[in-house]
């Protein structure tokens, strides 16, 4: 029998050549991703990920190991596979033309923010994008989840009205990853189908938000209005197109309104006029980023709601590290079988998933925190709009 010594040094070697395998496992996955680029595949094959699954397990019995050990190592391996093929993919069409042919999945219909945001998010495709405009933030999700389309684009929070709460909550128990995020200006328009004074007006027609972002204007200009809240800035615009009457007005984008025949009467009435909507996007594959990469995490996590100073422990570990959080809000927890005034704590970090120090850090509050969700690691598009 070796000694204990001896072991340790040869499960050391072992593990080396698991290491250079998975090294060697990377280079042909690059290859894969090339391939699929080539013949635009879709990224993610999830039958052959599990007749691939299938056949390991076999081989495990065979190897008198337990199948379900093997399943769950290569589960893990897989997925951070199928991540850099991914990853690979978009560096790819970022810097070279290449067809790739996609699907997204935004609030719709054509000419809302979240309609200009898929289609800026996925400019670098040069082939088919297949549009689903969703009239429901969790119907965005479900389309991902389910493989309808491949990306969904959801507007996540807005520099004048803040948190847009409808998204974070369909977040909470979602599958899918946050894979990117763009920042897109929002240039709110008074919308008619006749060129008439702004005090002709008597019905406005928009969604909440931007009602809510246009709100000092609309007091200043048009305190007796009647505001009719829509689904979507599209609807509100298909609304007005519809009725005809120039005395009735859509809040939407400026752009936006040439898809509905609608003229801009009056433009930039934001209460703030550096006003931009952060949108993510969501993906079923989650991104491996390279460490050099600048880019953010999203966390959400909850944390012992009668223990004091649960939440400054957590805040304190990322402090400690020098890891700075860009946001934390918080909304009620809606999953069944939680306490009442439970919540539920969303954060963007500063960091790369990939890096020691986010790892280590991540470690060290899992002690503080009830559950811990990786939301998802993307390239950061924030220090552009500095």
């Amino acid at each position: 029998m070796r000694d204990l010594n001896t072991c340790r040094l040869a499960i050391d070697e072992i593990d080396g050549k698991l290491l250079d395998l998975l090294s060697q496992r990377k280079d042909v996955a690059a290859d894969i991703a090339e391939c699929k680029l080539q013949k635009d595949q879709k990224i993610s094959d999830p039958a052959r990920e599990q007749e691939k699954l299938d056949a390991i397990m076999e081989k495990a019995r065979a190897l008198n190991l337990p199948p379900a050990f093997a399943a769950a190592v290569f589960k893990t391996v897989i997925a951070n596979t199928v991540s850099y093929e991914q990853e690979y993919a978009i560096n790819r069409l970022h810097h070279q033309k290449i067809k790739r042919s996609t699907s997204v999945a935004y609030l719709g219909p054509k000419g809302t923010y979240s309609h200009l945001a898929a289609m800026r998010y996925l400019s670098m495709y040069t082939d088919h994008i297949k549009e689903r405009d969703c009239r429901a933030f969790d119907e965005i999700v479900a389309s991902v989840e389910s493989g309808k389309s491949e990306y969904g684009l959801l507007p996540i929070e807005n520099s004048s009205s803040g948190s847009i709460n409808g998204v974070l909550d369909v977040l909470q128990d979602s599958k899918v990853s946050l894979v990117g995020e763009i920042f897109v200006p929002i240039d709110h328009a008074v919308l008619t189908c006749a060129k008439v004074n702004v005090g002709e007006i008597t019905d406005i027609y928009s969604h909440p938000q931007p009602i809510e972002q246009c709100s000092r204007w609309l007091k200043d200009f048009m305190p007796k209005v009647n505001i009719h809240y829509m689904k979507s800035t599209s609807h509100a615009m298909e609304e007005v197109q519809k009725l005809n009457d120039p005395h009735c007005a859509a809040i939407a984008s400026h752009h936006a309104g040439s898809y509905y025949g609608l003229l801009p009467i009056m433009d930039n009435i934001a209460n703030n006029v550096h006003n931009y909507t952060r949108f993510v996007a969501i993906s079923m594959i989650p991104l491996l980023l390279p460490e050099s990469i600048d880019a953010k995490t999203s966390i959400s996590f909850t944390v012992a709601k009668y223990t004091p100073g649960s939440l400054i422990c957590v805040l304190n570990e990322f402090s400690k590290l020098g890891i700075n959080l860009t946001k934390l809000t918080s909304r009620p927890r809606l999953s069944p079988g939680h306490d009442t005034w439970e919540e539920i704590f969303f954060a963007d970090v500063q960091g790369n998933l990939s890096s020691p120090q986010m790892q280590n850090c991540l470690e060290k509050i899992r002690s503080y925190t009830g559950s811990l969700k990786i939301l998802g690691c993307y390239a950061s598009d924030e220090r552009k709009r500095k």
